[in-house]
């Protein structure tokens, strides 16, 4: 009898091994669990993803942009500011004083205390 019971406890230490391997094998570190469940879930909505992008594409407009090769200067920008101010005259460069205060005197730019 002794035999047997070797056998059989060697089994049943055989079988929990195999089971406690398996288990490490099912469970997942907290990132891998995380990646699962993000890809399921991706799995699950992309078609509800895929309508919600193409409506936000419908309603929002891109900035337009030189193509490929293109130079950006072509589009020519508005010069935005039309004042010139005592901070921008006092802390500039003398020749471009002189610039400012000759296009003030013109009329191009007007002049801010």
């Amino acid at each position: 009898m002794a035999p047997t019971m070797k056998k059989d406890q060697a089994r049943t230490k055989a079988k929990a091994a195999a089971e406690k391997e398996e288990k490490k094998k099912g469970e997942l570190s907290n990132a891998e669990a995380r990646r699962e469940y993000q890809r399921r879930y991706y799995q699950m909505h992309k078609e509800k993803a895929k309508e919600y992008q193409r409506q936000y594409n419908l309603t929002h407009k891109k900035k337009a942009r030189a193509g490929r090769g293109k130079s950006s200067c072509s589009a020519s920008r508005e010069v935005v500011r039309t004042t010139f101010n005592t901070t921008d005259i006092m802390h500039s460069p003398v020749e471009k004083t002189l610039k400012m205060l000759e296009k003030i005197i013109k009329g191009e730019r007007m002049f801010t205390m």
